[in-house]
Formats: C-alpha cells, sequence, structure tokens
C-alpha cells in the first residue's frame, strides 16, 4: 500500500490542525495487552476471512552491491526491533477481541543462505525471497516480521524484509531505514569500505521514542468515542457518500465468484518522461499536485469501462494524522474514499478541480478509520467485493529504495510474488524522468492482457487529457478498436453461384422439408417435389426437391417476390424456394448480392463445409437464421434438410433427424435433450448454436462430444469455435466477425468504441440494442443488452449474465431472469430442481445478485426468433408485509438465534436473516465463533460464517460439524 500525494495547501491545513490538538499520552502495557487500533482491527478480520493468500504481507527486497557488514547489519536490525514495540509484538485473541501484547526483543534477526555455489543463483534468489515472502505468518505467536539475506557473491547480496501488515505499512520502511542506516553507520565507523565482520564502530544509541503504536491504539479508541469527533467525521462522509453506485461495474473477464480465490497479479507498466512532464505542468497550472492529475484521468478511464459518472477511487492515506506519530513503526496507513464527479461532461480541467476539491476535503478527514466508516455506512458486508471501493490509486515519490548503507549500492530486487487485495489497485513512483506503474488487479475477475490494454489506455488518456484539457472528458479520445479487413466479394453473387450448382449438379438433393402439423397449402402452388414417408394424418413427412427442382420452382416464384409475396408455410419445401427466388429478384433481406455470399462462404470455410454434407437446421422459415442456412448449404453444394421447430422437443424424431446430418443447426432445447439421450456415437457432425440464446455451460458440454460453433446475429455476422476446457466468461464469446460483415462497437456517442470498453455492438451499421466489447485478440464479446440491465437494491445487475450463470449450475436446463416487485426474480428449467434448499442454485453467485425469488417451469416462452418471452413469464408473489420472515424451527435454530439477539441486540431474528443484514460486524462476528465453540462444543472459522450467513444455514452447519465431531445426540448448551 502506497501513500498518495495531494496537493501541497492540502499537507500545509493537515499540518496546521495536527498542532491544535493535544499530544497523544504515554500508557503502560498490561501483560494482558491493548487493543488494537481499528486499522489492526480490519487487517485482522481479513486476515481470518483469507488465509494464507498473503494479502497483508508487505516485502521489500533490495539487491546490495559492495562489502556488506552482516554482523553490523544484524544488530542494527536487532536494535530497530527492539526501539518499536510493535515490532516485537502478537495478536492474539481475548472473548472475540483481537488484542496486541508486546515480547522480548531478539537477539539475532537475520537469517543468512549462501547461493555462491548455485547454477543460477539470481534466478534462486528470486525464487527464495517468493517463498519467503509469500510463506504465512502466525499472529498468536508471532514473530510479524522476516529478515532473510541471501548472498549471491563475496559482494553481491539480496536483503528480503517481510512485515506483516497488522504491524507494519509502507511508510515504515521509510523510518526503519533511516534507523538501520544511522545504527549501521556507526558500527562500522563510517567507513566507506568495510569488510564484512563484528565492525570497527562504536555503539550507536539512537533517542529513546516518546511514544509507542499502543499509545497510539489506546489514544485512537478514545477518540473516536469522542462525541463531537466521531459526529464531525461521521457526518461528513455520510454526506459525502450518500447515493453512491454500491458497485463499480467494471467489465470484468469472468463472473464475480461470491467469495475471493486467488492471490491476484501484477501487471507493470511505465509512464515516459514527456507524458511525466505535461502531467507537471498541468499541475502547475492548476495549484494541485501530479497525483490529482493522475486520479482525474483514472477517473476517465473507470468511467468509459463502468459506464458510471458517479465513482468511488480509493486513496491510501498515511494515518500519521500526528506529527509526534511520524518516527513510528505501525500500521497507520488508511484508506480514503474520494468520490469522483464525472457527471453533467465537464471538462477535465473542470474534473481536475473536482478532485482536488475531493482531495483536500477527504484528506482532512482521513481519521475515520476504513473499518470504521464501513460499520456506519454500509453494515452489509460484501463477502465477493471491498463495501465502498473497488478500484483505488496511489503514488509515492520514490523508486522503492529506502536503506543507503556506506560503500553499498542499494537497488529494488523484484521477486515474482504477485498479491492483489483489490479489484484494481494502481501504484505509482518515481521511475527516472518517468513513472513506474504498478497494476494490482484481481485474476478471478480480469485477464493478463485485459489490464495490460488498460495501462495502454491510460497512457494515452493521460497524455490527451494534459494536451487538451479544456476538452469534456467525453471527447477524450482512445483509438478505436481496429476493424478487420473486408476482403473484396467476387465477381459472382450468390444467384450465380447456384445458378453454376443447378448446372453442375442438377439431379443432386438441394432441399429437404420435413413437415410439422400437415399443411393445407400455400399461396405459391402444389409441391412438384418427391415425398419420402408419411406423416401420422397420411401426408408426406418430407420432401426433396433437386437442385434443378428448386430453380424451377424459384424461377416461377420470383415475380411474386418482387410483388412483395410473404413467406409461405413452414412445413412445405416452398420457404427456400422462397428465398432462393429473393437471390433471383435480388433482394435478400438489406444485404447486396455480392456481400451476402462472403460471410457464409467464411463460415462455410471455419467449419469446413462441402458438397458432400447435410446441413440441418430447425430455425423459422422467417428468420435471418434460416436465409442463412439455406445459403450456407445450397451456395456449397450441400443437402439442406429444414425441420419443425417442435421436433426439437421431440426425443425420437430428433435422433431421426440428425442420423443423416454433418452439420447441424439447432436451438439449446435441442441440445439439452441430445446430450440427455446421447449422442449418435456412429455418426459424428458439427453442432451450430445461437450464441444469444445458448448457455455457455451448454455449448462447453456439447463441444466436449463434438465440434461445437456460438453463431451471433439475426443474420450470422460472427462465428466461435467453442472450447470444451475453456475457463467460464462473465460474456459471450462471439468470435471474429464474418468475412465482408462490418461490426463495430459504438460508444454512448455512436463513435467506434476502444478495445475493452463495453458499447453497443452495431452491424452493418445498424444498431442491435446488444452489449459488447472488442477484445485484446480482437475478438468480440456479448456482454448482454441495454434492455436487460437493472438496479436493483443499489447495484447495477444484468440479468442476461446471471441467467448465463444459473444455467450453468447441475441440474439446470436453462435460465431467465427479470426484475419483478424490485426484486431479482429467477426462472429455471430442469430435472430434480429442489427449492427447499437453493445453497446448491446460488452458492456461486455474489450476495447482490442472489434472487429473491426462484421458479420452477417446464419450460422458458419463447418467441418465434427463439428469444425468452419475459412478458409470458408468471410473476412471484410479492414479498409480504414481514419482508419475507421464515419462522425459527426450534433445536438448533433457536440457540443460533439467541446468540445472535444477545450479540446484535434484535429481538425479531427469522431463520432466513443474515448476520451481517442485521448489524453484525468483524468484531460481533469474531465474538459469535467463540460463542458457538463455547455453546456447541465445536469450532467454526470466521469464513464459514460469513458463507453460512443465515441463522439456517450456521444451524446446519453447526449440526454437521457436530455430527463430524461425535457430538450429534448431545444437547447444545444454552
Amino acid at each position: 500500500m502506497t501513500i498518495s500525494k495531494s496537493a501541497d495547501n492540502v499537507h500545509d491545513l493537515i499540518a496546521r490542525r495536527r498542532r491544535e490538538r493535544d499530544r497523544i499520552p504515554r500508557h503502560a502495557v498490561p501483560d494482558s495487552g491493548v487493543p488494537v487500533s481499528s486499522t489492526q482491527e480490519r487487517i485482522w478480520f481479513g486476515e481470518m476471512f483469507n488465509p494464507g493468500f498473503g494479502f497483508y504481507h508487505v516485502p521489500a527486497t533490495l539487491r546490495l552491491r559492495g562489502p556488506l557488514d552482516v554482523q553490523a547489519l544484524d544488530r542494527a536490525l536487532c536494535e530497530v526491533i527492539r526501539r518499536h514495540e510493535i515490532l516485537r509484538s502478537t495478536v492474539a485473541e481475548v472473548d472475540g477481541m483481537p488484542v496486541q501484547r508486546v515480547g522480548d526483543a531478539p537477539a539475532s534477526v537475520l537469517r543468512s543462505v549462501d547461493l555462491g555455489d548455485e547454477p543460477d543463483a539470481e534466478a534462486e534468489a528470486a525464487r527464495m525471497a517468493a517463498d519467503d515472502i509469500l510463506a504465512p505468518f502466525d499472529l498468536r505467536h508471532g514473530p510479524l516480521w522476516r529478515a532473510l539475506l541471501l548472498r549471491l557473491g563475496p559482494d553481491d547480496h539480496v536483503l528480503v524484509l517481510t512485515f506483516h501488515h497488522i504491524v507494519f505499512d509502507d511508510p515504515s520502511f521509510g523510518i526503519v531505514g533511516r534507523e538501520v542506516e544511522a545504527l549501521y553507520t556507526g558500527a562500522v565507523g563510517g567507513a566507506t569500505g568495510a569488510g564484512t565482520g563484528s565492525g570497527s564502530g562504536g555503539p550507536v544509541r539512537l533517542p529513546d521514542l516518546d511514544l509507542q503504536y499502543t499509545d497510539f491504539s489506546l489514544w485512537q479508541r478514545e477518540r473516536l468515542r469522542t462525541e463531537d469527533v466521531r459526529s464531525r467525521l461521521v457526518d461528513y462522509w455520510r454526506r459525502t457518500l450518500d447515493g453512491v453506485p454500491r458497485l463499480l461495474d467494471l467489465p470484468s473477464d469472468r463472473p464475480r465468484p461470491p467469495h475471493r480465490r486467488r492471490a491476484g497479479r501484477f501487471h507493470r507498466s511505465r509512464l515516459p518522461g514527456d507524458a511525466v512532464a505535461s502531467v507537471r505542468a498541468v499541475a502547475r497550472e492548476e495549484g494541485t499536485t501530479p497525483f490529482t492529475v493522475l486520479l482525474a484521468a483514472y477517473g476517465v478511464l473507470l468511467s468509459r469501462y463502468a459506464g458510471q459518472a458517479d465513482i468511488v477511487t480509493a486513496v491510501p492515506a498515511a494515518g500519521r494524522i500526528r506529527p509526534e506519530l511520524e518516527a513510528l513503526v505501525g500500521c497507520f496507513i488508511n484508506i480514503i474514499c474520494l468520490r469522483l464527479d464525472l457527471r453533467g461532461e465537464p471538462t477535465f480541467r473542470e474534473l481536475l478541480r473536482r478532485v482536488r476539491h475531493a482531495s483536500v476535503d477527504g484528506h482532512d478527514h482521513e481519521e475515520m478509520p476504513f473499518e470504521e466508516l464501513v460499520r456506519e455506512l454500509h453494515p452489509q458486508r460484501p463477502q465477493s467485493h471491498t463495501p465502498l471501493f473497488q478500484a483505488g490509486l496511489g503514488v509515492r515519490d520514490n523508486d522503492g529504495v529506502f536503506l543507503n548503507l556506506p560503500g553499498v549500492r542499494a537497488s529494488e530486487f523484484v521477486p515474482d510474488v504477485e498479491v492483489s487485495h483489490f479489484d484494481l489497485m494502481v501504484d505509482f513512483s518515481v521511475d527516472g524522468d518517468g513513472m513506474a506503474g504498478l497494476w494490482g488487479y484481481n485474476d478471478d475477475l480480469f485477464d493478463p492482457a485485459t489490464v495490460e490494454v488498460l495501462a495502454e489506455q491510460f497512457e494515452l488518456l493521460v497524455a490527451g487529457a494534459c494536451a487538451h484539457p479544456d476538452l469534456p472528458v467525453g471527447d477524450l479520445s482512445l483509438p478505436p478498436a481496429p476493424r478487420p479487413a473486408e476482403p473484396g466479394t467476387g465477381a459472382e453473387g450468390p444467384a450465380a453461384v447456384l445458378a453454376e450448382r443447378v448446372r453442375l449438379t442438377p439431379d443432386a438433393p438441394a432441399v429437404t422439408t420435413h413437415a410439422g402439423t400437415p399443411s393445407t397449402g400455400t399461396a405459391t402452388g402444389t409441391s412438384t417435389g418427391t415425398a419420402t414417408g408419411t406423416s401420422s394424418t397420411g401426408a408426406p413427412s418430407a420432401v426433396t426437391l433437386t437442385y434443378a427442382e428448386l430453380d424451377a420452382r424459384a424461377e416461377n416464384l420470383a415475380p411474386a417476390v418482387r410483388r412483395g409475396a410473404g413467406p409461405p408455410a413452414a412445413d412445405s419445401p416452398d420457404p427456400a424456394v422462397w428465398r432462393y427466388a429473393h437471390l433471383k429478384a435480388d433482394v435478400l433481406d438489406g444485404r447486396t448480392e455480392g456481400a451476402g455470399a462472403a460471410p457464409i462462404a467464411d463460415l462455410a470455410s471455419r467449419i469446413g463445409l462441402g458438397v458432400a454434407d447435410t446441413v440441418l437446421t430447425f430455425a423459422p422459415p422467417t428468420s435471418g437464421a434460416f436465409a442463412d442456412a439455406v445459403l450456407l448449404a445450397l451456395l456449397h453444394g450441400a443437402h439442406l434438410v429444414t425441420a419443425p421447430p417442435e421436433a426439437a422437443r421431440d426425443a425420437g424424431r430428433l435422433r431421426d433427424l440428425v442420423a443423416d446430418a454433418t452439420v447441424v443447426h439447432a436451438p439449446s432445447a435441442a441440445w439439452r435433450l441430445l446430450l440427455r439421450e446421447g449422442l449418435p456415437a456412429d455418426r459424428p457432425f458439427t453442432a451450430l448454436c445461437d450464441a444469444a440464446t445458448t448457455p455457455p455451460a451448454l455449448a462447453r458440454e456439447l463441444a466436449a462430444a463434438i465440434p461445437t460453433w456460438t453463431l451471433y446475429g439475426e443474420h450470422w455476422a460472427a462465428a466461435h469455435r467453442v472450447d470444451p476446457l475453456a475457463e467460464p466468461r462473465r460474456g459471450v464469446l462471439l468470435g471474429a466477425p464474418l468475412a465482408g460483415t462490418p461490426i463495430e462497437i459504438a460508444d454512448r456517442t455512436g463513435r467506434p468504441g476502444a478495445v475493452g470498453v463495453p458499447g453497443e455492438i452495431h452491424v452493418g451499421g445498424t444498431a442491435t440494442g446488444d452489449r459488447g466489447r472488442v477484445l485484446p485478440d480482437g475478438s468480440l464479446e456479448l456482454l448482454g443488452r441495454f434492455d436487460r440491465m437493472f438496479t436493483v437494491g443499489g447495484f447495477r445487475v444484468d440479468t442476461d449474465e446471471l441467467a448465463r450463470s444459473l444455467a450453468g449450475r447441475p441440474g439446470v436446463a436453462e435460465a431467465a431472469v427479470d426484475v419483478r416487485h424490485d426484486r431479482l426474480a429467477a426462472y429455471v428449467t430442469g430435472e430434480g430442481i429442489d427449492l427447499t434448499d437453493l445453497t446448491g442454485l446460488t452458492a456461486h453467485l455474489p450476495e447482490y445478485q442472489l434472487p429473491g425469488s426462484v421458479t420452477v417451469l417446464d419450460f422458458l416462452p419463447r418467441t418465434a426468433e427463439g428469444h425468452i418471452a419475459y412478458e409470458e413469464l408468471p410473476s412471484p408473489e410479492a414479498p409480504g408485509e414481514e419482508g419475507g420472515h421464515v419462522p425459527i424451527q426450534g433445536g438448533t435454530e433457536e440457540t443460533v438465534a439467541g446468540i445472535w439477539r444477545e450479540l446484535l441486540g434484535v429481538e425479531e431474528i427469522g431463520a432466513s436473516d443474515g448476520f451481517l443484514d442485521l448489524g453484525g460486524h468483524s468484531l460481533t462476528l469474531a465474538r459469535l465463533s467463540l460463542r458457538y465453540e463455547v455453546a456447541f462444543g465445536v469450532e467454526v472459522e470466521l469464513p464459514d460464517l460469513l458463507r453460512h450467513a443465515t441463522v439456517r444455514e450456521q444451524a446446519a452447519l453447526l449440526d454437521e460439524r457436530r455430527a463430524q465431531a461425535g457430538l450429534a445426540g448431545e444437547e447444545a448448551a444454552s
């Protein structure tokens, strides 16, 4: 965590107010310990919830070249640890409360390892440093620091210092560095050429410290209980953050899981010297600092990606709010939540002034610890993301080198350690005439390529904003995503190609139509094709036309098509004839004749379609997909077989239809049925699915058995080969546009969007209403529809995304989500779905996406085009006046509810109520764990209490733990 530098006058204002306050008193530390500070409490709770990730390890690694006195360095470090009690402290839990206790000073701290015999000593040093940095700490027993010295050669070492954040923060390195420098220099007598020995100088004593960290902890707790201080801070932050969005909806590459699963990663970037010079120039013009300029540009970038003009960003602040704290090692750092207001299309200069104002006021109220702020403003602690903010930015004015020993040249040594606590946190530091950027990100959510593009776009935004500060922020341009080259369509259009097919293979089968219900005739005459088989009523069940017959009928029909004749009934061969007649009439649904062939030819090439293939389609005759299926088969000499849509739900008929097909274009219901009944093992085929209506989980399951492609658009505009082993994404991969199909992502102004930035998908210049983006590799991703995004409970929810997530659960065939009675309403189809226990269905969802109701249907109502008919979904009952209160069912549930009542001071508790929803927080959760251990004789960790949030879930968890411990038959203590 690094320190954000705000304007110089901000520092002066804060310093003046610090001088007005009383000094912090000294306190003796009893053996029982003292309460932790608010920041320590937040870190302690986070460590309990996410143990083993290394989120709270604060490392520094330095390459030290030159003669190093190892013993003098060890003694200097020991003396620093002796001086600062916090470095001799541990944190234990007493009655559910974390307390810090001070231990004895060590006699030696530096572990040394000689790597001189290693073939690649530097690589081995990087590996060992990474292992040491990530090794877990024991908060209860300590020590909460490690010092490792790796010897690469006689005058070449790597020093690895790792502290737990609960006793240390980034500014503490400066204090440790200065003290070690003074102690080491005194020990070696100030000689710049000192060798490795016991040191020649006399002992050095630094002035005693006036305070220790425990004094700050006690003072802070007491001060925050002071009514005027607390009310001033709470009133400001409540007013400042009132109405902010509860989640920064950055378009992640994967769905947000309910709990953090990975440690995060880093991407390194650099702002060049000319960009940094421009930043400083604009900062001088506006009387602010480079940090403010960078933060404003960062806000513009986040706004573009999230589609939000009201953004909260995290800004690390030193937290040393009193002068007497400047010399203390410890964890003082705090998080300030700055609200960036981009509403009303301000110019970048105006945005700078807004950000400067927010920074001045925020730093003036930085005394409010983030943990206390969360309790006051957001009592529900989300488990899937940080409350109040998800992205942040910090700037430090050094290059990471904090230790300068006489005769030794120090430089930063970077091991392969990647740990990031937040969705997106960017730290900038001095790097020559430029600035180095460290982009920490949650790799549960983002791919490395996505963050790399973000960093590149940030540099472009900074340059553009500084060059044109009086432009509206919406006009600060990012380079549009590259458009794929549009190949020439060739001299021959589809009509000419089909004419050649007729000449070469006049007697080859062209179209076979399988009847649904018996036809009553069409306006275009009687079929002259060959009837094959009969339906249950005696009518022909299939009619086949050769290429010659198809051409002759289309020729007869072309005049009627020119006069505007509509399509015929679906159960005759005439729909395909009608489409062919359109080609002859050169009115191919708005496509020019030549352009209409290029995308289909590209698709045929991708899937390997040829004259020996049979294409089976279930598309409705009036749909664009049917027109493209006709072209796909007939332009390439293949055999087109059309099936009535209802056949997709008849297992026997479906298997008969696919038995002779080599390419099958079918709806998701058909694929579900085929997978359940078993795909024909002796005749594999290629599957074509609709990208917008086929759940990605279904497409992956299908792709594990047969080659599977998803197709996007009413007329197929993009195609994607499904990888069955691919990790689920938040959106739906659409692949690359088909040749000759212009697809663009347009921003809110209609201009071409940048890579990664969501916008509306335009196909051939026509808006689709679909929300998507171009990925770094140039492929397309569908994010949902603009009309399926809703704000529910203060969170923006894409119901299409949620439906895709539900459709991937075991037993769920299809899913849809709508908003009814201001709640998310889910609708699912499938077998064996138990609505009495929804944990298995929704356990993978973050809390803000949990549906208020789930309804099981036999099938989802759909339109003729295959889209969900939301207006036909049944409406769940409105929540009752009691807010969905579920009664407690005695036994363990009653005991759990009783403990909740005592801890929370709440009398009315239902079985489905959540502990955090009723006002619980980190400390009460710790007490709850302790109470359960006393009452039930089993230990329940904090992560388990967060993941099983309700009375009923915790009662079931306790029963399970008691059964595992052989206590199932015993009565719970009261």
